[in-house]
Order: structure tokens, then sequence, then C-alpha cells
């Protein structure tokens, strides 16, 4: 903990000082550079979910990708209710808020089926909007997705296209799902909110309303660990080479098998640390999927309609976020962190089948007996020898074989069991029999462990793993298992990727605003406002109709940032050259984007905008972005 502590406090300096690229940690996913809209190979998972239709509504939706997951309903999914959130569809439902919130699910749980969805995919559905986010996984290009299905109501024809991933990274800038901090108020696990949902006497797509922390939580959880994929992924391919990867993946199989218990890497920690320290002299900061918790219902009581979705500049999922932990070569984590990581790309059902091809093989396998003399209290023993063990009739509670304990087993007949499977070491090895044969006091043990992970070492180790992200696919060829086990690398069969149709030039004066603000606000949503979209007529009257609040956005930056109301526009930057970097002054040109605006507002009222006034009843109460009807 004190040398996170003191990894988080170094970038939190680095941020301040301002430091040159070079001598800075590296993005594990670089904020500033979002990718390219379509993906550059593979296939989004809710591509393959919607290969046959997406269905209405949106309960269907939820049971269609549980099915396709292999979970029962209500197995492997959660969903909150978000009435007053920080999404782009926040103001859609305004000013009924509580009658359509909108509605976040995630996959948190894995089903039997060959999809692994688990962590790997989550909607956002806002009905009023008849529109549904979708943020889900792309294994062959080992990347997070964002799309929309539009047209999403009653009678519509639903169409999945690829968003504009500079909108979407512009919050998440993680490139991965995220979500809020405990205690989570703007859902419905906070009480209040819960109340006055509840007061609205709907039925919110099938999800009861008064739910507890827990459901958030798994959420949350799910986020964090989809967070951590990129950074395992960029390990895999750039720091750890091809002597390093047979090793990592033997590690992270024993981990598996073993319950998540342990693994035995001995050679992995010197191999992944050079190449660690080449890659990344200054370490590898992992960017952070948690905003702030926010509590939507502290506005001033006579607050109405959607300035009721007001969401302070400090609250922001825009505001750059520091990093949430640096990796360095030597940090004693790191092996434990990867290897972690890596084996949360694998399905259970990769290990379950896994498991079943070594069992069949035991009878080949080499074994070993390990003796230790026991000390017997009635059903209780402990024992020390060539193994290390105590339990009773029906526990194991520890077992040692020289390296670091491993406990929680359930025993029946001399037989060690684990999750359902045979148990096994964190060699990987499965542990065949447990006897204790007592003589009043003391006793003697004896564990006899059959080494029949031989041969998925041997394959592994076999195998030249190239320069590319970690596969599923390739990673059970490799084994021997099933290949019908893995869905969602080969689109063979799916349409063409679509996305957002090219807008033509801007027109004067607009296209000075091209660089700064076409990536958000050049697109065919309305959310966030599209007033650079359209013809030049239509651009022109977006403009002036929004040009109040362009202009106190720009204004945002000559505030101290604990004063702002508002983030200032365009968003600060959390990177620079690919490394941690809180921009703190705007571009210069951005100075002369003001003043352009304060033209257009000085010859609409006559007078010099300012925006301490402006602000005066509320950014929301600003006049709306967007020209009525668009």
């Amino acid at each position: 903990m004190k040398r996170l502590l003191a990894a988080v406090v170094a970038v939190c300096a680095v941020l301040l000082a301002g430091a040159g690229a070079r001598d800075m940690p590296a993005w594990a996913t670089d904020p500033a550079v979002p990718g390219p809209t379509l993906p550059p190979v593979g296939r989004s998972l809710f591509d393959f979910v919607a290969a046959d239709g997406v269905p209405f509504p949106f309960e269907a939706l939820v049971r269609k990708v549980e099915a396709d997951a292999g979970c029962a309903p209500g197995e492997c999914v959660k969903a909150v209710l978000i009435p007053l959130g920080r999404s782009l569809q926040r103001t859609a439902a305004a000013p009924d808020f509580f009658a359509f919130p909108r509605v976040v699910v995630a996959v948190t749980g894995e089903g039997g089926g060959p999809m692994l969805a688990r962590d790997r995919l989550y909607l956002g559905y806002q009905e009023k909007a008849n529109l549904v986010e979708v943020i889900s996984y792309n294994e062959a290009a080992a990347r997070f997705e964002f799309q929309l299905v539009r047209d999403y109501r009653a009678g519509g024809t639903p169409r999945v296209v690829y968003a504009n991933r500079d909108v979407c990274t512009a919050c998440h800038q993680n490139h991965a799902p995220i979500f809020s901090r405990p205690v989570w108020d703007e859902t419905n696990a906070n009480p209040k909110i819960a109340a006055r949902l509840s007061a609205a006497r709907k039925d919110f797509y099938g999800i009861p309303v008064h739910r507890g922390v827990d459901i958030p939580n798994a959420i949350d959880d799910a986020t964090d660990r989809a967070n951590r994929i990129g950074a395992t992924q960029r390990i895999w391919r750039e720091a750890c080479d091809a002597a390093c990867r047979p090793v990592a993946l033997t590690a992270a199989l024993q981990y598996r098998l073993s319950g998540e218990r342990g693994f035995e890497a001995p050679t992995l920690a010197g191999r992944l640390a050079r190449g660690f320290a080449v890659r990344w002299p200054w370490g590898l900061a992992i960017p952070n999927p948690d905003i702030p918790n926010r509590d939507p219902l502290a506005f001033v009581p006579d607050t109405t309609g959607v300035a009721q979705s007001h969401v302070a500049a400090g609250l922001e999922p825009l505001a750059p976020r520091a990093p949430l932990e640096l990796w360095t070569a030597d940090d004693p984590l790191l092996v434990r962190r990867f290897v972690i990581g890596l084996a949360e790309l694998i399905a259970e059902t990769d290990v379950r089948e896994l498991d079943a091809a070594l069992t069949r093989r035991v009878a080949a396998a080499r074994r070993r007996s390990f003796i230790a003399a026991c000390t017997v209290s009635g059903t209780r023993y402990d024992c020390a020898g060539e193994v290390m063990l105590s339990g009773s009739a029906t526990t194991v509670d520890a077992v040692s074989f020289g390296g670091e304990p491993l406990g929680h087993y359930a025993l029946e007949n001399g037989v060690i069991t684990s999750q359902g499977r045979r148990a096994r070491t964190a060699s990987g090895d499965s542990i065949e029999r447990l006897t204790v044969r007592r003589a009043g006091g003391k006793g003697e043990a004896t564990v006899t462990v059959v080494e029949d992970f031989a041969p998925a070492r041997a394959a592994i180790a076999n195998v030249a793993w190239p320069d590319a992200p970690f596969s599923r696919v390739r990673m059970r060829a490799v084994l021997g298992l099933d290949r019908r086990g893995t869905c969602c690398e080969d689109p063979a069969g799916l349409g063409a990727p679509q996305s957002d149709i090219e807008p033509p030039p801007l027109p004067a004066p607009a296209a000075e605003f091209q660089r700064y603000c076409a990536a958000c606000h050049r697109t065919p949503e309305g959310f966030p406002p599209n007033f650079l979209a359209g013809d030049a007529q239509r651009v022109r009257a977006s403009l002036a109709q929004c040009a109040p609040r362009i202009f106190v956005r720009l204004t945002m930056w000559q505030m101290p940032p604990a004063a702002r109301d508002k983030v200032p526009m365009p968003p600060p930057l959390a990177s620079r050259g690919g490394s941690p970097w809180a921009q703190s002054a705007p571009d210069p040109a951005i100075a002369l984007l003001q003043s352009t605006v304060a033209g257009w507002l000085r010859a609409e009222t006559g007078r010099i905008p300012d925006a301490a006034e402006m602000l005066a009843r509320g950014y929301e109460n600003l006049r709306p972005c967007l020209p009525a009807g668009a």
C-alpha cells in the first residue's frame, strides 16, 4: 500500500510539474488518441448479439444478451436506474426525469455459452431519446467499441452504428466503461431516488426500483475489471516478449485452475521486469474508470425542469482524470497484477474444459506423495513435513507444498474439491487424495498429487506467441480444446460495420470552430449539441442559438478550476505525448473563438457579454443550444 501511495504521489507530482513527455509515465490507453471509429480488425461483441436483429422493447434486448452469453434470466446481468445522471442523454427526459430514467445494464457474470461477455458488454438506454448506447469488447482488436442503436422505439427500425469515438473518449478517457464511485447516489440504490421513481408508478423495463448497493457495486467492480483489460493486453504485446508469454499464460491458467489461489512462475518476474523497464522506464499509468459520486438531488429546492440536470465542473466525466495507479518495473506486485489480468481474459468454460481434458489423462500422469506428521484434536488436524496442512473432517483450511499456502477447500471421503472440481495446486496439478491416519493425539497425513498439468505446460511452451493481442481462440487451439467453444473473433457473416456519414465542409464563419469543436459537435446526434451539423443555413442558426452557452464554456478557461461552474470547452486534455498531463491553460486560439462569439452576442444584445451575469440563473437555464425542433 505504501508503495502504491508513493507511486500515485509521484504521478501527481509529475502532472503538476509539467515535466517533458520523455521522463513521464506512459498511458496504458491514451485519452488523446481515440483511434478510428470503425474497428481496425474484428467486431464488437454487440455486433454478434445484433447479427439477427435488435429486439424491442428493452426487456427483450436484455433477455437476448443473457441468452447469447449463456446466462439464465437475471443470473449474470445487473441493471440500475439513473434519472438524473451524467450521460450525453441527461436532458432527454426533461422535465419527466423520474418517469423516464436512463437504464444502465452490465454483464457482470459469466454464462455457459461460447460468448465471454462478463465485464465486456454494457447498455445505456434512454427511452425518450429512442437510443441505446453500447460499449462492448472487440477481442481481435483488444479494445472496447462504442456503438449506438438508433430509432429504437415501438414501430421503429433499429439501426446499429459505430459512435464517433472522439465524442465517447472525451468522457471515457480510459477507452472503456466508466462508473461512479460509492455510494452511487445517482442510482436507485439511493433511497431518495428510489422513492421518487416509485412515485411515478411505472414499470421500468422489469427492473425493480428498490435495490441495495450490491447492484451498483457489481457494475462498479465490472468496470474496474474492464479497465484492466487494456493495460493487460498492452503489457502482453509490448513488455512480455516471446520468452515471457508462455510463462505468463501458464501462470494465468495455474491461477484459474487453482481456484484463483496461486500460481508458480519463478522466471516470470525477471523477464517481465526487463521488458517493462525497456518499454516504460518511467512506468505505465493505469487510467481511472471511476468518476466521483454525485448527489443528483443536491439542487436548490425550487429548481425545476432541465436545470435539475446541471452537473458541476468537478463532477463532470469530461474533467481530465489523473491515473488510478502507476505500474513500474520494480513493483513487487507487477507480476501478480499481470497474471491476474491475463487470467481475467480466460473464460470459465475454458477452465472447465481444460480441467476435464487434463483429468482424462490422469492415468498416464506421474504421481507424487507428500507426507507430514500431524497433531490431531477431535476432527481437527495440523500437519507439518513435506506438506503443510490444516483442516477438519470436511474442510481443508490450508495446504502448502513449500510455497504460498492455499486454502478453503471442501473434503469428502479423502477427495479435496474446489468450486465443484478436483482441487489443484499452484502448479496446476490435481490433488488426487488426502488421508490422515490418527493414533491418539498424533497422526500422519499423506497427500497424493497427480502431475497432469504437464501436457498443457508443454503445449503452451512449444508455440511462438506473436506480437498480437492475447486471443482465447489461439489459446484454446493450442490446448486442444473444441474450437466451437469460442465466439466473436471471426466477423464472417456479419454485414459491413456502419459509422456516421462524413459531413460536408463547414461554412464560414463556422470553419474556425473545426479544429476545436467539430469532433464532438458535428455529428448526426443531438447530444452533445450538434451545432456544427447540417447545411450552411442550419449551422449558422445553430451557432447563433448556442452562442450564450459557447461563450460561457469558452470563458471557463479564464476561471480557476475550483471556481468553474462547468468544464471549459474544448475540454482540458489529460495527455500530452502519450503521457499523463493535466492541461491548465487553453490553446491561444481559444481566445480568438471567444472574441468571435462575444461579437455575435454584442451584436444581438447591444451589450458586452458577461459570463458571471449569464450564469446567475444557472447554466441549464441559458437558451437551449439548438433551435426549436432541431
